[in-house]
């Protein structure tokens, strides 16, 4: 049952399937107009080629080149000198196959077989016939990539999923600072910590997304969106530690209330464009007034300053990484270009 539950699940992507239908059909039809003998070899080829992303599909069909060419050199040692016997095939794919995985080229493996045993059933490797295995090989691949490259795919709303993003982050750090004034322990805020889960989820998914998005852009233009929920996903590690060193503060102090504000500024300015350049600074200036607080009264309150110093390093260390990331990006000449 589970099973079934499962499939039922599972949703088709339709557009790939009409990829694969539509391509392999015009490969065989185009293979047939050429004049190649194994015509629906070409349709078979069209259809390995075609992956989910166009950065997969033109990969694939690189090392397929590679592979073909390998495979008319094996098949030329081992088949032409053994007079194309059975155990000469094998021969060949037990070097083939060997250098494939050497060579990483394991996932064109098939394709590449399948044309060398047309050398076996005709029992030559002809000029013609080597020409016939390139035709095929072109004409299968060419319209994969072809396929690929003109049907049109739904994008992934990015820009929905950065704003996603950010107001988790603006509802954990409003969150942050009721917490630096009235101290509740996680068992008084049982549903805060799953918020840093959902958040934590939300950002493995949206990379995905991202890293997708940008294997279908071929000129590098889909690499800002990566790196920025890769950059989200190193302050979300700060912002859970944050919240736990606050969860074991066990009283609140006046200069609380100074970083209580704090991350409501920090929550209020929190965006894409924000260089965290300005909250920097702040942090400086409330961490020089915590230098300057007269020594702890009794063992709590020293273990309470300790937290909240640990808190404030954490916080210099996220938007660090805001900072970071925005010179980062202009150095290296990533535009901030969503789709």
């Amino acid at each position: 049952m589970r099973q079934i539950s499962a499939i039922t699940k599972r949703q088709v992507d339709l557009i790939s399937v009409a990829e694969v239908a539509a391509g392999t059909t015009f490969s065989i039809l185009l293979a047939g107009m050429f004049g190649l003998k194994y015509s629906a070899v070409a349709g078979i080829t069209t259809l390995l080629t075609i992956q989910n992303t166009r950065g997969a599909t033109l990969k694939t069909t690189g090392k397929r080149m590679v592979a073909f060419a390998l495979m008319v050199a094996l098949c030329a040692a081992t088949l032409l000198p053994l007079q194309f016997h059975t155990l000469s095939f094998g021969l060949f794919l037990l070097l083939f196959v060997g250098l494939c995985y050497l060579l990483d080229l394991q996932s064109v493996i098939a394709s590449s077989a399948v044309l060398a045993t047309h050398f076996l059933m005709e029992r030559s490797m002809a000029p013609d016939l080597i020409i016939n295995e390139l035709g095929l090989l072109l004409t299968g691949s060419g319209v994969g990539v072809l396929v690929k490259l003109i049907i049109p795919r739904r994008r992934a709303p990015l820009t929905r999923f950065r704003d996603d993003i950010e107001n988790a982050f603006k509802a954990i750090l409003q969150a942050m600072a009721g917490k630096t004034i009235h101290t509740l322990t996680d068992a008084e805020d049982p549903d805060r910590l799953n918020s840093f889960d959902r958040l934590e989820k939300m950002l493995a998914d949206y990379e995905n997304a991202a890293l997708f998005e940008s294997d279908n852009h071929l000129l590098g233009e889909g690499k800002y969106p990566v790196a920025y929920f890769q950059m989200r996903s190193r302050q979300a590690t700060f912002l859970r530690r944050i919240w736990q060193n606050l969860s074991r503060t066990g009283q609140s102090h006046g200069t609380n209330f100074l970083l209580a504000d704090f991350f409501k500024e920090v929550a209020d300015g929190f965006s894409e464009g924000n260089t965290a350049l300005h909250m920097l600074q702040t942090l400086e200036r409330i961490d020089h007034v915590y230098d300057r607080l007269p020594l702890p009264l009794d063992r709590k309150e020293f273990e309470d300053r300790a937290l909240l110093y640990a808190v404030i390093q954490d916080m210099r260390s996220l938007l660090q990484i805001k900072r970071d990331f925005f010179l980062s990006a202009n150095e290296d000449g990533l535009q901030a270009k969503w789709q």
